[in-house]
């Protein structure tokens, strides 16, 4: 499919190329007018292809310069509409400081797709004259079109305009103003420093912010910046106030810190202390006494040790584990994962023994020590406290530790204490192996003393794995040969829509088929349970067999019942009442019609379009007439989406 796909892609690039060397520009340009839109669309394209084949490194430079000038002389004749737009476009990509002047005069077109395409062919332009037409446009445009200049010299990235930029600062249009102030911070011009400052004193409330970060990145000196961490705009301008005086003044910094601290609490101060933590020459300053913080300084300085990873905080982090404050405590304890060592390590599973902490548990599963996991293993298989090794081993899963899933599966083996085998097998839950769930299928079969924990286990280690045709054929076919009979395969069946799959959906099918066998009913169940529409078929197929029986009409209604009600089975909504329709044209009794159009007597909003013209033909039925009519009222005139 995907040779078939590149072998066609690349005959009409082929075919493409070939019509657009056919033709001259002129003739693929006259074409943009036809009244046939595969013409229009293949003229575009063929222009397109022509001109940047011009200017690819080995095309003759003559050439190149001969098609540009004939699109420069078509633009200056009386061109259609679509005509200029296209050139102009095409311009954009392949246009040299030659087309500059041409392009020049469409900025006083009346029309605006025309103005805004040459600006952009403009912009794209490298040529310096480029950039002196678009600084005249720029000083003349509309307040509407002054953005898109402002927004061109910054993707230009020409410090020099800065210069004209920094005048739509005394713009009356708000918008202008902010959109010139964000432009030069992009440009980073300090000498329009000034003019910026003289624009803060007379701004307004909607461009202050605006400005005032343009000043910050500009030049503003060190008494600016102090100036503004306490007049700013907001809190955010305040913040990258402070952060730029502490590349200017580190003195004069630590003074505001320190002032800061002292002060009430507010979301300056706040942004203040964050800010701090990520600078080494700070930090001192709030972790010294730390214990002692409010709480909400603490849980700032907290973040801001985790983020920063300052594993030198590890005793301090340690202390709060004793706090009063929840969530101090828990950021503590998130912390510790992150930057703790030996310690950490010694409080925290301390914490997970005698509590049982989700919290404790998920920060050692973090913790960057490759000595934990040694002592983790030597727990599980050393220790007599059953208590330490069910910790450990929930520890190892946690932490996907090397190793761990095949200490597990030794571990799950009859002759360990049960206890410890179903701790087991709950880590391998997640880290299990298909020998883990032939192990887990071989306890279920045989009747061991953990069956029932296995049987809880292996189905959920099934779904995590997600390969349901090999764990159905190297897994439960195997232990369904060495069960000794029906009745205990019937306890591993089921499970067995774990592994839904073609394979299972085959078996169920043949035993569906075999209506002697006593695993009928175990599969019938299985498939009731089934995660996808798919099983839809083979409900459908039952329902028509000659003869079919009442428990086999029941089950089907469960089944298909369960494939629209329940949000666990996949498939599109409109598919399953499309499987409900034809269950209807099949079904064996009037109940069952009356039960499958009674699924949808509570419609969500989705499928409601849907339901007119899938129960409208069964309006006259007498079987179901009623139920059809109680459907249809529940769906709105404007919902009624009739076939075309």
């Amino acid at each position: 499919m995907k040779a078939k796909f590149l072998l066609s892609a690349v005959c009409s690039l082929i075919a493409l190329s070939v019509m657009a060397s056919a033709q001259n520009l002129s003739e693929l340009v006259a074409q943009l007018d036809s009244g046939q839109m595969d013409q229009r669309t293949d003229a575009r394209n063929g222009i397109h292809q022509l001109l940047t084949n011009s200017t690819a490194p080995t095309a003759d430079a003559n050439a190149r310069r001969s098609l540009e000038q004939e699109a420069l002389q078509l633009l200056r004749s009386s061109l259609s509409h679509p005509a200029q737009v296209w050139l102009l476009r095409m311009l954009e990509l392949t246009g040299s400081e030659k087309s500059v002047p041409v392009i020049a005069s469409y900025l006083n077109s009346s029309d605006g797709q025309l103005r805004d395409c040459a600006r952009r062919a403009l912009v794209a332009n490298p040529a310096p004259e480029a950039t002196a037409v678009l600084a005249r446009a720029m000083m003349r445009a509309s307040d509407a079109e002054t953005g898109a200049y402002i927004d061109a010299f910054v993707y230009r990235g020409d410090a020099r305009a800065a210069k004209v930029i920094v005048k739509f600062l005394n713009s009356k249009d708000t918008a202008t103003v902010v959109q010139a102030a964000n432009a030069l911070v992009v440009l980073n011009e300090p000498s329009v420093y000034s003019e910026l400052k003289v624009a803060h004193t007379n701004s307004h409330e909607g461009s202050r912010a605006a400005i005032e970060l343009a000043m910050l990145a500009t030049g503003a000196d060190a008494s600016a910046c102090k100036a503004l961490i306490s007049s700013a705009a907001n809190v955010g301008v305040a913040e990258a106030a402070f952060v730029a005086l502490l590349k200017k003044d580190a003195t004069e910094a630590v003074a505001v810190l320190q002032a800061a601290v002292d002060e009430a609490p507010s979301p300056l101060r706040s942004a203040i202390l964050g800010t701090a933590m990520s600078e080494p020459a700070l930090q001192a300053i709030l972790l010294d006494g730390l214990d002692s913080r409010t709480p909400e300084d603490q849980l700032i300085i907290l973040s801001g040790i985790a983020e920063q990873e300052i594993t030198s905080a590890e005793a301090s982090v340690i202390a709060l584990l004793s706090s009063a404050d929840e969530a101090v405590r828990k950021q503590a304890i998130f912390t510790l994962g992150v930057i703790g060592g030996s310690a950490s390590f010694s409080t925290l599973y301390g914490m997970f023994l005698d509590e049982s902490d989700e919290d404790a548990g998920k920060a050692l599963a973090k913790l960057d020590l490759a000595a934990i996991d040694n002592e983790l293993f030597k727990t599980v298989e050393e220790s007599s406290d059953l208590k330490q090794r069910s910790a450990a081993m929930q520890l190892l899963a946690l932490r996907n530790a090397e190793g761990a899933a095949d200490l597990f599966n030794r571990t799950i083996a009859p002759g360990n204490p049960d206890d410890l085998r179903v701790e087991c097998m709950k880590a391998l839950e997640v880290l299990g192996t298909v020998e883990s769930c032939q192990a887990m299928a071989q306890f279920i079969v045989s009747g061991d003393s953990v069956k029932r924990p296995a049987q809880k286990s292996l189905k959920r280690l099934c779904l995590n794995y997600g390969d349901p045709d090999l764990l159905w054929d190297s897994v439960f076919v195997p232990a369904l040969k060495t069960a000794a009979n029906d009745a205990i395969r019937g306890d591993l069946l089921v499970i067995a829509d774990a592994v839904a799959g073609d394979h299972l959906l085959a078996y169920i099918q043949q035993q569906i088929a075999d209506t002697g066998s006593s695993l009928r009913p175990a599969v019938l169940k299985t498939l009731q349970r089934w995660p996808h529409m798919e099983a839809s078929e083979v409900w459908l197929e039952l329902i028509s067999t000659p003869n079919v029986s009442a428990s086999d009409i029941k089950a089907a209604e469960s089944g298909l019942g369960r494939m629209v009600k329940s949000k666990e089975v996949g498939g599109w909504e409109k598919l399953k009442l499309n499987q409900i329709v034809v269950a209807v044209e099949k079904a064996p009794t009037a109940e069952f019609k009356q039960a499958m159009v009674n699924l949808y007597l509570k419609p969500n909003d989705y499928i409601q379009h849907y339901l007119h013209d899938a129960f409208e033909q069964f309006a006259n039925d007498p079987d179901i007439s009623v139920e059809v009519a109680a459907v249809l009222a529940t769906v709105s005139e404007s919902k009624v989406r009739r076939k075309r």
